[in-house]
């Protein structure tokens, strides 16, 4: 018998239930443990100047197999966890100039459509349930490259022990509650025109007196008073609600312990009329160390990938200091308390179905196509009812999906002024394909945008350039109980070092339809998500976001799984936990382009040019341009107010 804890413990594969009561769900237990073909081409060992300028990568990635994206739980989503290998080598292969000389030879469907939407995500569904209110009889077609709609708004689903488990795949939660959500214009009307609730319960635990929040990110710092939280670092053991102690049991400096409560009491920054342009003359690490006085690198440390999950995407040595004050970074959220919105961190949660932002979209889907989901129009059945494929390309729909298509070629037929038509080229089943549209809305990120649309202007494309993206890797983890983290006393958890991972939290589900979705009991299963960037602070925003990928990508999900054993082992052992016995299985979801990248200048431009986003909103002939990274914050509500500004856009052109 292997000593819990112990290597040989931590390299045996997860084999006893992954998933499904006592089967192996995807391609059987040699899939958790084989290392990834494909990872030796991806991954040797360049050093971050290898990296090419530009947000490109200079390997071909086109080698991966199923070895490196693991298993994808059960359900609609099993084949769809995050950006797997099919399509990480589609996408790769398409970078790479591969598909070029196909296109010319592509089979012409014969098929015609009023509008043609690129990307099945909040921007691109929300575009077409616009246009189609304008015109009810549309004929729309939305293409996706995924095996299911969503964009990261997909979720991911397990059974352990007879228990169905739900966790987010990237897109997690709404602003709430309502009223502060509307005031601090992190609202979409939406929400209301799908009759979604006003109000939430959530549940309580039961067995366990420990404080546990109602979401994922706001104990991660934002409210760390609102949950039973544990900082541990390794050879030190699980320090309990350090905050409330001065941090006795940390391992930090006294003048570190000091800082960090330097850092929570700031409340008088500069007071300036331009401050939003103001701060977007400088990064977040610049705020922190010149109007803080913070130049310490724990503290640099702590916030980078708190950040970065929040979604900047990356750390603050190169994400605009008004980008770290969208998302509620530490002394400049002061300029929120100063706006008369209250205090963010205190009156804001983000209401989270069971799998994230999953649940909002699959309510406009339904709108596109009623039925999809079954005719019970209950919150549980939309949320979890299986989707009827048989819908989703049919003849007979007004809207139609059809998935695992990566458009490759967007051009208008003849001058971008004067053409009524625009082909649309893309790639399923091996073939190439063209449909033709009188109008297109591409929902994709700017860095497909580019390289797809085929006539676009130089203004444009100059745009689009400017846009860098961060990778995220969202890893959920199925537990069959925790009752070490009971028994430690936390019930979310910071980590520090050099390991798979930084944080990770029980939550508290919303009840829907009067019932608990899942189980909230130390002796019942339950599923963690972990949020993991890739910050690599010294590195220009250009390099650094395409050697975040780089690492990423690298890794196989044997790698993972091995890294999340051995972490849970060093924090939980204490606890009682063994990993064979506890860890059910673990899904992995990486997300390429998860966050755009915003280094200072993003917002407001710089000197006098106008900012990217704006002369890309600027529809090119029948062609409009829409995702939630013109906004600059990847939220569902940015996604969907840049949906509807294209579909009305469309709709009156």
């Amino acid at each position: 018998m292997a000593k819990k804890g112990s290597d040989k413990t931590i390299n045996k594969p997860i084999s006893r239930r992954d998933f499904v009561g006592g089967t192996l769900v995807g391609s059987g237990a040699a899939l958790l443990s084989a290392s990834a073909p494909g990872a030796a081409k991806v991954a040797p060992k360049l050093s971050p100047d290898k990296f090419k300028l530009g947000n490109t990568m200079p390997l071909p990635l086109t080698g991966l197999d199923e070895n490196w994206t693991g298993p994808g739980g059960v359900g609609d989503y099993a084949g769809a966890n995050g950006n797997t290998h099919a399509e990480v080598n589609a996408a790769h292969t398409f970078r790479n100039n591969d598909f070029a000389d196909r296109v010319k030879s592509a089979k012409d469907s014969d098929e015609e459509y009023d509008l043609v939407v690129v990307g099945a995500g909040f921007a691109g569904c929300t575009a077409a349930y616009t246009y189609r209110k304008q015109h009810p009889d549309a004929r729309v077609l939305i293409l996706d490259n995924h095996d299911m709609f969503g964009g990261e708004a997909r979720q991911n689903e397990v059974e352990v022990d007879g228990y169905k488990l739900w966790a987010p795949q990237g897109s997690t939660g709404a602003v709430w509650p309502l009223p502060v959500a509307k005031k601090i214009g992190m609202f979409s009307p939406i929400w209301d025109e799908l009759k979604l609730p006003q109000h939430f319960e959530w549940q309580q635990a039961t067995n366990s007196d420990l404080k546990i929040p109602q979401d994922n990110y706001t104990p991660m710092h934002l409210a760390w008073e609102k949950t039973d939280l544990g900082w541990f670092h390794e050879g030190h053991g699980m320090a309990v609600n350090p905050w409330s102690n001065r941090f006795r049991d940390v391992p930090f400096d006294q003048k570190t312990k000091n800082d960090f409560l330097w850092m929570e009491t700031y409340r008088q920054p500069p007071e300036r009329d331009d401050w939003d342009q103001w701060l977007d003359t400088m990064t977040y690490k610049e705020f922190l160390i010149n109007e803080m006085g913070l130049d310490n690198p724990i503290i640099h440390d702590y916030l980078n990938p708190f950040g970065a999950a929040m979604g900047m995407g990356m750390g603050g040595d190169i994400i605009s200091a008004l980008q770290a004050a969208n998302f509620l970074q530490p002394g400049v959220t002061e300029y929120a308390r100063q706006l008369d919105m209250g205090d963010p961190t205190n009156d804001v949660i983000l209401a989270q179905w069971p799998g994230g932002n999953t649940g909002t979209l699959r309510h406009i889907v339904k709108e596109l196509i009623p039925g999809l989901f079954g005719s019970s129009p209950s919150l549980t059945d939309v949320l979890s009812n299986p989707v009827d494929r048989s819908l989703l390309d049919s003849r007979n729909q007004k809207v139609r999906f059809r998935l695992n298509s990566l458009v490759v070629n967007v051009k208008h037929r003849g001058s971008p002024d004067s053409a009524e038509l625009v082909d649309v080229i893309y790639h399923n089943g091996g073939e190439m394909h063209k449909v033709t549209a009188k109008h297109v809305m591409m929902g994709g990120q700017q860095h497909m945008n580019k390289r797809v649309v085929a006539d676009l202007p130089e203004t444009h494309t100059q745009a689009m350039d400017q846009f860098m993206h961060a990778p995220m890797m969202m890893v959920n983890v199925a537990l069959s109980n925790w009752k070490f983290m009971d028994k430690l006393g936390v019930a979310s958890v910071r980590w520090f070092g050099d390991d798979m991972g930084w944080f990770t939290t029980l939550r508290r589900q919303m009840i829907l339809d009067g019932k608990e979705p899942m189980p909230l009991d130390p002796a019942k299963p339950t599923m963690l998500t972990m949020y993991n960037s890739f910050c690599m602070p010294g590195l220009p925003i250009e390099k650094q976001t395409v050697a975040a990928r780089m690492k990423m990508f690298s890794l196989s999900y044997a790698d993972i799984e091995k890294h999340v054993k051995r972490q849970f082992t060093k924090m939980f052992a204490a606890g009682g936990f063994d990993a064979e016995r506890d860890i059910a299985g673990i899904i992995v979801n990486r997300q390429g382009h998860a966050y755009a990248a915003t280094p200072p200048g993003f917002f407001f431009g710089k000197q006098g040019s106008p900012a990217p986003s704006d002369v890309i909103r600027a529809m090119h002939g029948r062609i409009a341009f829409a995702h939630a990274e013109l906004m600059g914050m990847q939220m569902w509500e940015g996604a969907v107010h840049e949906g509807e500004r294209a579909g009305q856009q469309l709709s009156k052109h």
